[in-house]
């Protein structure tokens, strides 16, 4: 049985601490006591088995992110002032944080079915496969720069290591490359990627050394999500169907070398064009698939900005918790050896050698 959404939120906004685990029952003698204080929690709409429940589920949920006791703290104060919270504007957080409570699998009422393998999914957040540039403020300065970008990723070519490196990811694919560090995402050709900013826990200065005025015009964006690289497509290339990781921010195109032979599908959007030196932006948790049917590499400045429709408030929360996350998943990847993760994977493959006609074909 699921938690109800109401007793929830009144044991979550009752204490930060939330409510203890039921007292063993008492004796007889005390029999009329027990009486009035189930009648209390009955008046509050929260037995205390309910109570229990609650208690249980969101300590299992947060435990999923490493909090150390301060940050379940912050956490659970930012939990409780949102249960608390009446108006529309914390709607969103609120079902999401039940979902996950409850481990609810199904998707959400508004999720596309081409949003189905994606596996975090915010509620109420306008699903669309391509979004309207019009819409980000920020666009025309991008696009005003691509000849400073440009510059720099070709000045690439002649630097001593050229940064780039073959995308890989855990051995969850059958796309086996043989080389034992994850799996290709690519069934024909070749993907390598030029990373600026992975999350809060990987170091890529030395990359970001080399190019900074596009991490300055990064930057600059709002809502920027934290995650940019440069990706070249090789010539005659596919990418295979997948889902990003979450519905909570959208991805850009910012394509820098591109012929008209490269194309993306998102969703049942097919054949979405790719213009050089024109932004496109989409959301990357509908199922996407890429080509580059070129005999010339594709090579595109790609990064995240949060959703629109999300809120400040509700940006950091979940970054806070992202982070929390990614900083013990790395820890614990570093004291087991683990060497099939997305992190040692992500490190390993700047070792492997790229082809400069992968490259700049």
């Amino acid at each position: 049985m699921e938690l109800s959404t109401s007793s929830a939120y009144y044991a979550v906004s009752k204490h930060v601490g939330l409510p203890l685990p039921p007292s063993p029952s008492p004796p007889p003698s005390q029999s009329s006591n027990s009486n009035n204080d189930s009648n209390n929690d009955s008046n509050n709409g929260l037995s205390s088995d309910s109570s229990d429940r609650v208690h249980k589920a969101l300590d299992a949920f947060l435990s999923t992110y490493y909090l150390s006791k301060f940050s379940k703290q912050i956490a659970l104060t930012y939990v409780s002032k949102i249960a608390a919270d009446s108006t529309p504007d914390q709607d969103r957080v609120k079902k999401w944080l039940m979902r996950q409570m409850n481990k609810t699998l199904s998707p959400p009422p508004n999720c596309s079915p081409w949003q189905r393998g994606c596996p975090e999914k915010l509620p109420l957040l306008t699903a669309l496969p391509v979004w309207p540039t019009s819409e980000f403020s920020w666009v025309p300065r991008l696009e005003s720069s691509f000849p400073v970008i440009l510059s720099e990723l070709l000045s690439l070519r002649s630097s001593t290591s050229s940064g780039f490196q073959p995308y890989r990811a855990p051995s969850t694919g059958d796309l086996d490359v043989g080389d034992s560090c994850g799996v290709s995402a690519t069934d024909k050709g070749s993907w390598n990627v030029f990373y600026l900013s992975l999350g809060s826990v990987m170091d890529f200065s030395s990359n970001r050394s080399l190019c900074p005025k596009t991490c300055e015009i990064l930057e600059s964006i709002p809502g920027i999500y934290g995650h940019s690289f440069f990706s070249c497509l090789a010539p005659n290339s596919h990418i295979t169907k997948h889902n990003g990781p979450t519905n909570k921010k959208l991805r850009c195109f910012f394509p820098l070398i591109c012929q008209d032979n490269a194309r993306l599908r998102v969703g049942s959007v097919e054949n979405v064009p790719l213009k050089k030196g024109k932004v496109l932006i989409w959301d990357d948790s509908f199922e996407h698939e890429s080509w580059n049917d070129d005999d010339s590499s594709r090579i595109t400045l790609i990064f995240d900005v949060w959703h629109p429709e999300t809120t400040v408030k509700e940006r950091k929360f979940l970054s806070f918790l992202g982070n929390s996350q990614l900083r013990a998943q790395k820890k614990i990847v570093e004291m087991s050896g683990n060497k099939d993760n997305f992190f040692s994977i992500i490190d390993r493959a700047q070792y492997l050698e790229v082809a400069k006609e992968e490259l700049w074909t």
